[in-house]
């Protein structure tokens, strides 16, 4: 067994790891950050743990359609979600109406592995990166990942011990896509919390019984001029075991992307028309089969599809296409 603590290890050793490996080998001991709640509407007096099979949005209460306005902030290495606007500025909290948490039947509740119903709900963060020639950048989840395996995504992941938001969203971005950057390449000089989403693996009942809880805090940041698509193309490295395509979007597709309705698709009559994007491609980089970092020619279809009812496949998370609705209402 190889130990990343062991006296012998060698510097040159080490950096023939790949960022993933890495990653992997610090997540075996991490600190897991974990969602607390607190609704002072209900007299809490302190956040409190979150459990797995808890609505997040339910124990505050919806201000629309599977929509809540919450705060969040990172105490003591927890994720507090809370309705005291004393702690901060209120943000937009929300989850689809076929979340698998909220459709949850006492049967299918019982029969959770007791290692899942103990999990509480993790954290995470994900980076709507805008170049500075408007471009936002979506990277395509490895096919061998435990959980949205080929689905589109930003740059994110878990966040860690003694982070703030703005620091893991610069790290993960890093590790999966080799673009190290500072706040101060930003034209705020700090990364701004966008929106949150109420994320459960898998999606729907219908594929099977939920593994994973997330809420997901959905960061923004525009990069200064200079920092355009093509200049950080030339940074992109890839890492394999995370991230097996990228592509920069404009908003003209971004506005396409997020017109593929989830929430209509479960409507009677919808139509998702397997020829939208047909033909059509978008420039971006993919790992080809000899595991190298190419430029060429992504199939726009599956970007414009919508997630399966029995199975998933290629396409935009649903809470990514909430992000990026967020981002299209703010630029």
């Amino acid at each position: 067994m190889f130990l990343i603590n062991n006296p012998l290890l060698s510097l040159s050793c080490c950096m023939k790891f790949s960022r993933s490996i890495l990653k992997r080998i610090r997540a075996m001991t991490a600190t897991r950050i974990l969602v607390n709640l607190q609704n002072v509407n209900k007299s809490e007096d302190r956040p409190n743990p979150a459990s797995f099979t808890q609505s997040v949005i339910e124990h505050f209460g919806t201000t629309g359609d599977n929509v809540t306005e919450v705060n969040a902030y990172l105490q003591d290495n927890k994720l507090i979600l809370s309705n005291d606007w004393t702690k901060g500025q209120p943000v937009k909290l929300k989850r689809p109406s076929f979340c698998p948490i909220t459709n949850l039947t006492s049967p299918i509740r019982d029969d959770l592995p007791d290692d899942t119903k103990s999990r509480g709900i993790d954290s995470g963060v994900a980076l709507i990166l805008e170049s500075a020639d408007g471009k936002v950048l979506l990277t395509r989840r490895a096919k061998t990942l435990r959980t949205f395996p080929g689905v589109w995504v930003p740059p994110g992941g878990h966040l860690e011990e003694n982070e703030t938001f703005a620091m893991a969203g610069l790290r993960e971005c890093h590790e999966e896509t080799g673009l190290k950057m500072s706040p101060q390449q930003f034209v705020s000089e700090d990364l701004k919390v966008l929106a949150l989403w109420e994320s459960v693996y898998p999606t729907k009942l219908t594929i099977g019984p939920p593994k994973r809880h997330h809420i997901v805090v959905y960061l923004y940041g525009k990069l200064k001029p200079g920092c355009d698509a093509n200049t950080m193309n030339k940074q992109l490295q890839l890492e394999p075991l995370e991230t097996d395509a990228c592509a920069w979007l404009d908003r003209d597709l971004v506005k396409r992307i997020t017109e593929a309705d989830e929430e209509k698709a479960t409507e009677h009559g919808y139509k998702t028309e397997g020829s939208v994007g047909k033909g059509e491609y978008v420039r971006g980089h993919i790992i080809d089969e000899n595991n190298r970092q190419v430029e060429g020619n992504i199939p726009l279809g599956p970007l414009l599809t919508v997630s399966g009812a029995v199975s998933d496949h290629e396409r935009v998370s649903t809470g990514t296409k909430f992000a990026l609705e967020e981002w299209l209402q703010r630029v």
